[in-house]
């Protein structure tokens, strides 16, 4: 509206603003005496001792995180040497020194910022400003804050004074990163590090400050707000003034909640009931709720976490006090939770969710990444304990075996006889006389070439079959000692070939020395037909030829030898590759080598290919080395990758394998031929 210049009437005053008297709980329930500074008493004992006994340092260093008192003790600090009473330890906060401080308008304590004052000139202000001595105080005391933000070349300018300032002076250094601060500065000062506050104590503080505010917050709301300070007091007294400003001086729970931004605790709850009592479909359920909500989903996870934590530790310590931080309500529901579920699940959910939790982080779509691991963990099943596995390996074995399970659909005649699958004292014991399978003693003893299901002379053994030609049986992947089970014994018994398959090798992870009994009657004598005479006896046929049939294929020994290579020598195991063994008599052991870089490298470490042939032999031997031109071995490469690709297809057909998921409930993660070592 435009002004009317022929009007007289004068201009209207402006109305000054009404003084902005309220003070934040945070400064307003600031500590006032050493007392009141809540879970510091590691150092308020040692800086009241100090003023006590007159032993004042020249600098303190206080470290801690963030709104744990840093600021407040140095204030005190100050307080009580400049008091008119003191030096003391309880300053009385009436007199003008006292009054001054905590208004920040004292001469002689200067309050630095060194996030905003970084430079060598501010520190030459400090430098030229302890020269004087305090007036009208006793004590002249600089507070830096924020220590860590100074510069390199300001802290070397401050290392002098800093070492030897003048008579009743203090430097009092506060920082929440001490990692930044030097190490000549650091040592020049008494350090005394703040710790972060528990959720409880922080909780009893603000009961006390809702008191006397006259504040009603239940003890789950107050422990709410206390969780989300994350240990700091001065955050919680904020939060908790955020509560009161919007909801009044009551408030319930779920304001609490909506208010803060903070996880439903019943929706937590909610889930890990789901989980724990298998339900899927609750379990999601909650989780869109929490998605609905606008809950982050990294968040949830990690409340997650921490509620099957708490699972854990109740489970294992029910009786036992300030484990868990919850409520009244939550603790009783969690101790609720924690009786109804098995402890084994429990804490393979909480690996799992861990697992999950790494890519939530980087998940396109965070809240379908932990809907598949709640997903998981409600379908989770149990922790089986070492016992219970123990005998459903027993009952897989009796199945596969014939020995008194019932014949699954699709069994061939290989399901109906065998071995008990019972277990054995050790991997070499020989049957008993009595069980099903049971064959006469070995005429003399040897060691084992392959895994269970071979005599003592090495030899394999052959149950009877009725109508049926004797076949050769090798150790079940099942009745290998399971890694996650301490001390469960190996389990040894007879299963069926898989179809098309031969006599199954032996393991490559062990020498022939190392496959036992050599006291007994030395590695050559493992490789015996029956009625053959050993390797190492006069007029024995060498390795290769028609008159060496029964006995391990000269193939077969060679792959052994190079896997045994590679455990001891990887340089003679890659330069062995390409070659066969050409022959072996007790005391000369013959290889042929593909001419070329590997020929001469084997040449040049002819005494390291000695002594790793006679540990895998355990025997002195003189090796040969024939250089043959052309790569040997190259050409039935191929018809060998073909025919693993077969077994391969032949082992996931296979009943007995088939037999073995649905027992153990289990999956197919990789197929490896015995004897494969990669």
């Amino acid at each position: 509206m435009p002004c009317d210049p022929s009007s007289t009437q004068p201009p209207r005053p402006r109305e000054a603003p009404p003084a902005l008297s309220y003070q934040v709980l945070a400064r307003k329930w600031r500590p006032a005496r050493f007392d009141e500074v809540a879970g510091q008493a590691h150092v308020t004992t040692a800086l009241r001792n100090a003023i006590r006994s007159g032993r004042i340092p020249h600098a303190v260093l206080l470290t801690g995180p963030r709104g744990v008192g840093k600021t407040t003790l140095a204030r005190l600090l100050a307080r009580s040497l400049n008091c008119e009473k003191g030096p003391t330890d309880e300053p009385c906060g009436t007199c003008v020194f006292c009054r001054e401080i905590a208004a920040g308008t004292s001469t002689d304590v200067q309050e630095i910022d060194a996030a905003s004052r970084t430079g060598v000139d501010d520190v030459r202000e400090i430098i030229e400003a302890v020269r004087y001595a305090p007036t009208p105080g006793k004590w002249r005391i600089f507070v830096v804050d924020e220590v860590h933000m100074l510069s390199p070349a300001a802290f070397n300018a401050l290392l002098k004074t800093l070492e030897e300032p003048p008579p009743r002076s203090l430097f009092v250094f506060a920082t929440t990163n001490p990692e930044r601060i030097p190490f000549t500065v650091v040592s020049r000062c008494q350090r005394y590090d703040l710790r972060r506050l528990g959720a409880s104590e922080v909780a009893a503080r603000l009961r006390e400050v809702a008191a006397a505010e006259g504040l009603h917050l239940s003890d789950a709301g107050m422990l709410a707000v206390a969780r989300a300070g994350e240990g700091s007091l001065r955050d919680a007294l904020t939060l908790l003034d955020q509560v009161v400003a919007v909801a009044g001086a009551t408030v319930s729970d779920a304001e609490v909640v909506q208010i803060l931004d903070l996880i439903d605790p019943e929706v937590v709850l909610g889930i890990l009931r789901a989980c724990v009592e298998r339900d899927p479909g609750a379990a999601l359920a909650a989780c869109a709720r929490a998605a609905e909500a606008g809950v982050d989903a990294k968040r949830l996870g990690a409340s997650l976490v921490q509620r099957l934590r708490d699972l854990v530790v109740l489970g294992v310590a029910p009786d036992r006090a300030g484990l868990v931080e919850a409520s009244e309500t939550e603790l009783a529901e969690l101790r609720a939770l924690a009786a109804r579920a098995e402890p084994a699940r429990v804490r393979r959910m909480f690996r799992a969710l861990v697992r999950e939790q790494e890519d939530l982080a980087w998940a396109p779509e965070p809240f379908a990444v932990l809907e598949m691991a709640l997903v998981r963990l409600a379908t989770l099943p149990s922790g089986d304990e070492v016992g219970e596995l123990l005998a459903r390996l027993d009952a897989l074995e009796r199945r596969l075996g014939g020995g008194g399970g019932e014949p699954g659909p699709g069994d061939g005649p290989a399901r109906g006889a065998g071995g008990s699958g019972r277990r054995a004292a050790s991997p070499g014991a020989p049957r008993r006389a009595g069980e099903a399978g049971a064959t006469p003693p070995a005429t003399h003893a040897g060691p084992r070439l392959g895994p269970a299901g071979l005599d003592a002379a090495g030899r394999r053994e052959s149950p009877p079959r009725p109508e049926a030609a004797p076949a050769p049986e090798h150790r079940s992947r099942f009745a290998e000692q399971e890694p996650g089970l301490p001390g469960a014994p190996g389990l040894v018994g007879p299963v069926p070939d898989l179809p098309g398959h031969g006599p199954a090798p032996a393991p490559p992870e062990a020498g022939l020395a190392d496959e036992g009994g050599l006291a007994d009657g030395g590695p050559a004598e493992a490789f015996d037909a029956p009625g053959a005479p050993p390797l190492d006896a006069p007029g024995a046929p060498p390795l290769g030829t028609p008159a060496a049939a029964g006995r391990p294929a000269p193939e077969t020994i060679f792959d052994r030898l190079r896997v045994f290579a590679q455990r001891e020598n990887r340089a003679l195991f890659a330069a062995l590759e390409g070659g066969r063994l050409g022959g072996w008599d007790g005391e000369r052991l013959r290889l042929a080598i593909p001419d070329g870089i590997a020929a001469r490298r084997l040449r040049e470490r002819r005494s390291d290919l000695a002594a790793v042939c006679e540990r895998f032999f355990g025997r002195p031997l003189r090796v040969e080395l024939d250089v043959e031109a052309g790569a040997v071995g190259a050409a039935p490469r191929g018809r060998d990758d073909a025919r693993a690709a077969s077994r391969r297809q032949e082992a996931l057909r296979h009943p007995a394998v088939n037999a073995a998921l649905e027992i153990l409930d289990g999956e197919i993660v990789e197929i490896r031929a015995l004897g494969d070592a990669s």
